[in-house]
């Protein structure tokens, strides 16, 4: 029985490949995210550690039930509760000699898990992941998943939407040599938000090459609500400026089309009572609304209408709350009286 740290393990074979899932208040899906793991089809033992990062919804209790009849089941506390804290904890406790990272909210195909672990034993790679693809349940969450997987939304994010296999700077619920993880300490508990981006950096420049196998596919479930995705999105931008500032070599260019566009709205709504302000609102608004309508037709044609009707609230949604949030991240840093990850995460 395995239900805790402390909780006596039963012997099985050691496993080649170490699942780990940080998970916090995941009662909803944290089921199913389990049956699709423990379901993975492998020709060598393989474990699943949770890290759970006190949970208040059921969580915990359910991961415990699960535990004791799944000897390849463990789960490991997070007090500190964030992200990072959780990946730290399970790359102390994994026993594989791979580490496959998968989220309490997400469902991966039976063959995922291998598949991407065959790529590190070939040696062409030192860590890989697949497509992600989004999934949403109600009419805004099915908007925001079209937004997802969509350049529209996320930019040239090749994870979400490339078709050949490719060496990128970042992939999604990746599989990782676990030494080399151990070797880099880990991930960076500083960071709120974009730690896994982070140390995908720092994987990189420590030699190890990140492939993308766009065949590979796992689904990932979206916010369902504006106050969710406006949240989420928000840190987002902030952790990202703050990942920025720390390795300005991994900039991106397509960072600065959301708050650039937050920029130009900002300046002129302020300056809006002045003829140049007026016309830099009018013009910014303008086209912003026009793509926001484009988008929603090329989106959501092959959706239904109460889906459609939601596409331009999603979009607007992901991209002016990221802009605002990498807007508001150096100002944060510059006037507050050191760093305040608590402050930001709280939001």
């Amino acid at each position: 029985m395995l239900a805790s740290d402390d909780a006596p393990r039963v012997t099985t074979p050691m496993p080649e490949v170490s699942i780990v899932m940080p998970v916090r208040n995941e009662r909803l899906r944290i089921g199913a995210a389990l049956d699709a793991v423990l379901a993975q089809e492998l020709d060598e033992p393989f474990e699943v550690v949770v890290a759970d990062g006190a949970s208040t919804d059921g969580t915990r209790e359910y991961l415990t039930r699960r535990a004791a009849s799944e000897p390849r089941l463990r789960v490991i506390d997070n007090p500190q509760q964030g992200t990072p804290q959780a990946m730290n904890r399970l790359l102390a406790t994994a026993q594989g000699r791979y580490l496959v990272r998968i989220d309490g909210h997400s469902s991966p195909p039976p063959d995922y898990v291998r598949r991407l672990v065959d790529h590190l034993r070939s040696g062409e790679c030192e860590a890989v992941g697949g497509s992600t693809r989004a999934t949403g349940t109600s009419p805004f969450g099915r908007a925001t998943a079209l937004t997802h997987n969509s350049r529209l939304g996320i930019g040239d994010a090749k994870h979400h939407y490339a078709t050949q296999a490719q060496l990128v700077d970042h992939v999604a619920f990746p599989a990782y040599v676990t030494d080399r993880a151990r070797n880099l300490g880990g991930w960076d508990e500083h960071l709120v938000r974009n730690q896994d981006a982070e140390f995908d950096f720092r994987y990189r420049a420590a030699g190890g090459r990140i492939l993308l196998d766009p065949s590979v596919v796992v689904d990932w479930h979206v916010r369902e609500s504006v106050r969710a995705l406006a949240k989420q999105q928000f840190q987002y931008g902030f952790w990202r400026f703050r990942s920025l500032s720390m390795h300005p070599g991994s900039f991106r260019p397509r960072w600065l089309v959301p708050p650039a566009t937050v920029g130009a709205l900002l300046v002129g709504a302020s300056l809006s009572w002045w003829l140049p302000g007026a016309l830099l609102l009018i013009a910014t608004a303008s086209a912003y609304l026009v793509f926001l309508a484009l988008a929603a037709v090329t989106l959501g044609r092959r959706s239904p209408l109460s889906v459609a009707l939601r596409v331009p609230l999603a979009l607007a949604t992901l991209h002016l709350c990221w802009g605002s949030g990498f807007i508001v991240s150096p100002f944060a840093h510059l006037f507050a009286r050191g760093w305040s990850p608590g402050r930001i995460s709280g939001l």
